[in-house]
């Protein structure tokens, strides 16, 4: 039997764009959550006794790592060297190979896979021999398909373990395809398990052998919502694989659907608000950034409406930061997609259809856009945007919306006129 970590995704000193704009106080709490999250892990692998610990790429941010991240990981993982447990890492597509004068020096107990695929050789304590299989990116942009260099099974150990930082092909994520893969060619170099790293939404995409994605240890945006940590994976011959979820974020990012059904008055919808933030005080255990949604707004008196609009009613919310805090980031007001549009004209309805598909599709959508991701500031401080699937997906709802209360509006003011 062993037991192991598996991690990946760390993104140490992430930046967190987008959020600089709240409080100092609560930014350093944020900011601080990726660290908090790890060493949270360490103590729990030392705690589990665990025979060894992978890190499956993306351990830090960004290429150029800061002194303060490097010196913070070598402290945790000399924790873990202390207590006899041997750490195996890749480096991924946002912290790649490169730049060794800058780079401070990890404990013994530590083995960083290099460009090449390579396996490594592990005697546990107990006496059962582990083969782990893994390699580093070079640079930035891996496109080729790694996988086809991952030798067969090593059948002269007792268990053999593939770490890759890659793409599952047809996988549904915003995610960059680097070393795309596929659960055939996996599975053909019959290994005991896979430990992959690089999509952030954590999912097992097999049972047997697991083959599974752990996902980050921290939710770096609002979109990462589901509960971050890494797994406790115990491996036994002849037996079913055990998987035990370790949260580790100090931190969880949610969304949530709220109806104002009722409601009228700006009391009336601040008194809701409170009441909801009430109950999230009463149960939570860590620390919420939380956005509300508006649904059934059609009570409220239209001046109480642009000032939710206008953020005047998020900023007059009383923020409170002791641990854990339950922060108001964000209130929106939900679209209203019951309402039929070009409810007057079948034309203009059909040609509205035919046109959002058109405008939706990938090729269509880029070529719209390709002055701004050649803008000399987007090029440089959003490299991957263009990659990421939910920057289009955002795009286009907030056009969508645009659109349905520009054309519901209209819509009533020809209502009105028809009545008269």
């Amino acid at each position: 039997m062993i037991t192991f970590i598996h991690t990946a995704d760390l993104h140490l000193d992430s930046p967190f764009k987008g959020i600089k704009q709240l409080e100092p106080q609560l930014f350093d709490a944020i900011y601080q959550s990726t660290f908090d999250s790890f060493r949270e892990l360490v103590t729990q692998a030392i705690a589990a006794e665990v025979d060894f610990f992978l890190i499956s790429g993306d351990i830090y941010d960004e290429e150029n790592q800061s002194v303060k991240a490097q010196a913070f990981l070598r402290d945790e993982l000399g924790r873990l060297d202390r207590s006899g447990i041997p750490v195996y890492l890749s480096h991924g597509n946002h912290d790649f190979l490169g730049r060794e004068s800058l780079k401070l020096q990890l404990p013994e107990n530590v083995t960083v896979f290099e460009k090449e695929v390579t396996t490594e050789m592990l005697t546990t304590k107990t006496g059962e021999r582990v083969a782990i299989t893994g390699f580093s990116y070079p640079s930035r942009w891996v496109e080729e398909r790694m996988i086809v260099d991952y030798p067969n099974r090593n059948h002269t150990v007792d268990y053999h373990i593939g770490m890759l930082h890659g793409y599952l092909e047809g996988l549904n994520s915003s995610e960059g395809v680097y070393a795309p893969f596929s659960l055939g060619e996996l599975n053909a170099k019959n290994y005991d398990y896979w430990a992959l790293g690089h999509i952030h939404k954590r999912q097992q995409l097999q049972e047997a052998p697991p083959v599974v994605y752990c996902g980050n240890t921290q939710g770096r945006n609002p979109n990462e919502t589901e509960a971050k940590g890494a797994y406790l994976v115990t491996l036994r011959k002849g037996m079913v694989p055990t998987l035990t979820f370790l949260p580790t974020a100090p931190i969880v990012w949610e969304k949530e659907t709220m109806s104002l059904h009722g409601c009228k008055t700006l009391n009336d919808v601040f008194a809701r608000i409170e009441e909801r933030m009430e109950q999230h005080r009463a149960i939570s255990e860590s620390s919420v950034l939380l956005s509300l949604l508006f649904t059934d707004i059609q009570g409220l008196h239209p001046d109480v409406v642009k000032k939710i609009e206008d953020e005047e009613i998020l900023d007059g919310v009383r923020q409170r930061l002791d641990r854990p805090f339950i922060y108001l980031y964000q209130l929106k007001i939900a679209v209203d997609t019951e309402k039929e549009l070009f409810s007057f004209d079948q034309v203009m309805k059909e040609s509205f259809s035919k046109s959002w598909t058109e405008i939706s599709a990938d090729d269509v959508f880029y070529q719209q856009l390709d002055n701004f991701f050649q803008h000399p500031l987007i090029r440089t401080t959003f490299p991957d945007l263009k990659k990421d699937r939910s920057f289009k997906e955002e795009v286009l709802a907030a056009a969508k919306k645009r659109i349905v209360q520009a054309v519901a509006f209209e819509e009533e003011e020809d209502s009105e006129d028809s009545e008269d």
